[in-house]
Order: C-alpha cells, then sequence, then structure tokens
C-alpha cells in the first residue's frame, strides 16, 4: 500500500482534497440556526388527571383560542428555514463558482508564464544560435587569413629560393667563364713563352750551322791548324750547347715564376670576390629574416586582436541574454538558466578550444612543413659552396667520399671534418678536406627556426 501511494502521491493528494470537499458541503448543509422553544411558542402544559379528562379537553381548547397563529408560526419557521438552506446552497455555489475562476485564472496565469518562458527560451535559443553563427564565421575567417598566409608566405619562401638559385646559376656561369677566360690567357701566354723559347732554339741551331760552315771553310783553308780548330770548335760548340741550357732554363724559370704569380694574384682575388659575396649575401639574409620576423609577429598581432574581439563580442551577449532573463524569470528559474547557461558555455568553450587546438596543429604542421624545406634548402646551399672551392686531383673521376660535419650558428665547422668513407687515393682524401676547411665560412643556419646540433649536423656525398 505505502508503495503505491509512494509511487503515485498525487492521486493520493487529489483523493484527499475530495473527502475535504464532501466533508465541506455536509457541514454548510446543516441548519445551524436555534429551533423555537414550545414554551416560548406560548402552548401551555397541563397536567393530565386520570379521574377526569376534561380539564385537558378545555385546556386545548384554551390554547387553541388562545394561540389561533400556531399553524402560521410553524409555516414562517419552515420558510425561514428553507430560505436559510436556499442562502447556503447560493453561497456554496458561488464559493464553488470562485473556486473554479481562481483555478482557471491560475490555469490561465501559469499558461501565460509557461509562454512567456516558452518565448524567452526561443529568443534565447536564437540568440545563442546567431552568437554561435557569429563565432563560426569568425573563425573560419581567421582560419582563411591563417591558411592565406600560410600560402603566401610559401609563395614568397619559393620566389626566394628561386631568385637565390637563381642567384647562385648567374654567380657560378660567372665564375666559369672567368675561369674559362683566364685559362685560355694562360694558354695563350704559354704558347707565347714556347714560341720565344723555340725561336730561340732555331736562332741557335742557325747560328750553329753558320759556325759549322766556317769551320768547314777554314779546314780546307787551314789543314795545318786541323786539330786546333777542331778542338776550339768542339770547345765552341760545348760552351754554346751550355750557354742554350742555360738560357732555356732561365726562360722556364722567369715563365715558371711569372705563371706562380698570376696563380696567386688570381687567388687573392677570387678570394677577395667571394668574401664580398658571402658578406653581401649575410646581410640580405639578415634583413629578410628580420622583415619576415616582423611580419610573424604583426600577423599574430592581428589574430591574437580578432579572438579577442570575437570573445568579448560573445561574452557581452551572453552577459545581456542573461541579464534579461534574471529580471524577468523567477528565482528557481533564474537558478535552472545559469545553470543551463554554464553548461553551454563549457561546452562552446571546449569547442572553441577544439577548434583553436586543431588551428594551432594545422599550424604547427605547416611550420614543420616549412622548417623541413628550409633545412633542405640550407644543406644544398652548403654542398654547392664546398663543391664550388673543391679541385679533386686528376685521374679521380668515379672516386667519392662521404664526409660528416656539424656546422656553428655562425657558419664555422665546430666539431671537425670527419670522413666517413673515401674510395679515392690519400691525395682525394685530402682535397676533400681541403675544400670543407677552404670553404669556412659555410652559409649559416637559418637563424628563424633554430635549428638544433642534430639538425645542423649534415653528411655529404662528394664524387
Amino acid at each position: 500500500m505505502f508503495t503505491l501511494i509512494a509511487k503515485h502521491p498525487g492521486a493520493v493528494i487529489g483523493a484527499v482534497i475530495f473527502h475535504l470537499l464532501i466533508a465541506g458541503l455536509f457541514f454548510f448543509s446543516f441548519d445551524w440556526a436555534k429551533k423555537p422553544d414550545i414554551a416560548e411558542a406560548g402552548i401551555p402544559i397541563s397536567l393530565v388527571v386520570s379521574d377526569s379528562l376534561e380539564p385537558q379537553t378545555n385546556n386545548v381548547s384554551e390554547v387553541e383560542s388562545a394561540n389561533p397563529s400556531e399553524k402560521e408560526l410553524l409555516k414562517e419557521s419552515q420558510a425561514k428555514e428553507k430560505l436559510q438552506q436556499e442562502k447556503l446552497v447560493k453561497k456554496k455555489l458561488l464559493e464553488e463558482k470562485r473556486i473554479n475562476d481562481e483555478k482557471i485564472q491560475a490555469s490561465e496565469i501559469q499558461k501565460q508564464e509557461a509562454l512567456k518562458f516558452a518565448a524567452l527560451k526561443a529568443q534565447k535559443l536564437k540568440q545563442e544560435k546567431k552568437a554561435e553563427t557569429l563565432k563560426q564565421q569568425q573563425l573560419a575567417k581567421a582560419q582563411k587569413e591563417l591558411e592565406e598566409k600560410a600560402i603566401a608566405e610559401k609563395a614568397a619562401l619559393k620566389k626566394q629560393q628561386a631568385e637565390a638559385e637563381l642567384e647562385n646559376k648567374k654567380r657560378e656561369a660567372q665564375e666559369l667563364a672567368e675561369k674559362e677566360a683566364e685559362l685560355k690567357a694562360e694558354q695563350a701566354r704559354e704558347a707565347t713563352v714556347a714560341k720565344k723559347i723555340e725561336e730561340q732554339k732555331r736562332q741557335a741551331e742557325a747560328e750553329k750551322q753558320k759556325t759549322e760552315a766556317i769551320a768547314l771553310a777554314n779546314k780546307q783553308a787551314k789543314e795545318k791548324q786541323q786539330e786546333k780548330a777542331r778542338k776550339v770548335e768542339a770547345a765552341e760548340r760545348l760552351a754554346k750547347k751550355e750557354a742554350e741550357k742555360k738560357a732555356e732554363k732561365e726562360a722556364k724559370r722567369k715563365a715558371e715564376q711569372k705563371a706562380k704569380k698570376l696563380a696567386a694574384k688570381k687567388r687573392a682575388e677570387k678570394k677577395a670576390a667571394e668574401e664580398k659575396l658571402a658578406k653581401e649575401k649575410r646581410e640580405k639574409e639578415k634583413s629578410e629574416l628580420i622583415a619576415i620576423e616582423k611580419a610573424k609577429e604583426e600577423a599574430e598581432k592581428v589574430a591574437a586582436e580578432k579572438v579577442a574581439a570575437a570573445k568579448a563580442i560573445k561574452q557581452k551577449a551572453e552577459r545581456e541574454a542573461a541579464e534579461k532573463l534574471a529580471a524577468k524569470k523567477a528565482e528557481y528559474h533564474r537558478k535552472w538558466q545559469e545553470a543551463q547557461e554554464k553548461k553551454k558555455s563549457d561546452e562552446a568553450a571546449a569547442e572553441a578550444k577544439q577548434k583553436s587546438d586543431a588551428v594551432a596543429a594545422a599550424r604547427q604542421k605547416s611550420l614543420e612543413k616549412e622548417r623541413k624545406g628550409a633545412h633542405i634548402s640550407w644543406g644544398g646551399r652548403v654542398q654547392k659552396h664546398v663543391d664550388r672551392r673543391w679541385h679533386p686531383p686528376p685521374g679521380t673521376k668515379g672516386k667519392q667520399a662521404k664526409v660528416k660535419i656539424t656546422v656553428s650558428n655562425s657558419g664555422f665547422i665546430s666539431s671537425g671534418i670527419n670522413i666517413l668513407s673515401c674510395s679515392g687515393s690519400p691525395e682525394f682524401c685530402l682535397s676533400v678536406k681541403e675544400a670543407f676547411e677552404k670553404s669556412e665560412p659555410l652559409p649559416r643556419p637559418p637563424s628563424k627556426y633554430n635549428f638544433s646540433k642534430s639538425d645542423r649536423t649534415i653528411t655529404f656525398k662528394m664524387d
């Protein structure tokens, strides 16, 4: 029984109210007016004696004669009771009508309150939907701007790399042309020296033939002095040969000295030009990195301002909606609404955080890809920088060496030149090491990405 009552408390309350109403009806249906006393009504009471019944008869007749309107009094009393009952019934009906009217009015008030609550809820949902749409639009716009910026930066980086590659190719072509011109000039100078030496040889040969002709004539003219002439001739030939050898040696020594001076001058000029180009390149890279960092900071600042503005708009809308609802709703509904708003705010914050984390992850992925590309590009520039200064000895075609180095942030080799393997001769391996030594300082690692020591450790294949 108690289990049923606990399961249906509304039915129990309704039954109690119904019984109370029935008891009230019974209560108000009774006639609580005071009944008239017989003595007060003027009806005399006499004692009946058994000896004679006459006095009783006389008394009755006297009563009838003394109170001729008893019936009228009874009728009047009944009329009053009936009127009193009618009044009670009417009062009861009016009370029931009043209770019904109050119930109807209370029901109408509840309906109006429910309609107002539904309208406020619909308005709040509409505002929340509008704020959510605005937030999504702003987030989409911010994400689109970030993507466009990333694309623009990537395009600018590709353009810079292409320009750097083109500049390197032009410089290499110019260096190759200069080398070819110098080689041609050197060949021309060597040809001139060889021609002069050949001319000296021809002159010496002609002189020799002339001397031999004179000696032959003298031999025919001077038979007696033949032995002496032969000795003199032999001595002269020996002296001439020594003079020719000495002249040839002196000419060769002078040519070698001149060639060494020209080579030293050429190396000095080349080194000065390379140092100047390297300095200009470092300054250019530094200015470009500063400009990129500045643009990046500006973009991040603008994005943060946009996110803060969107957050402020959302907070203002939520605050105004909460204030309007708090002014129109009861305490219970206000507390419930605050709980709902907190729940939705937490969900919105979680969703915003999730979207922000997704954007941050995409940005991090893009930066890692960009960082990897910058590392590959830098390694290629270091390889080309060393290749331009590498002069392998003749006859080493097809040989190769594997070298591992660690480059400092300033462009110098910090851990020594580690030759992992070398398939050529000792001269070939030494030329590889000298190429790295002459190439310092190497192109510096991009400071924008803050490469670690492992990132600055590169393995090259020289072949």
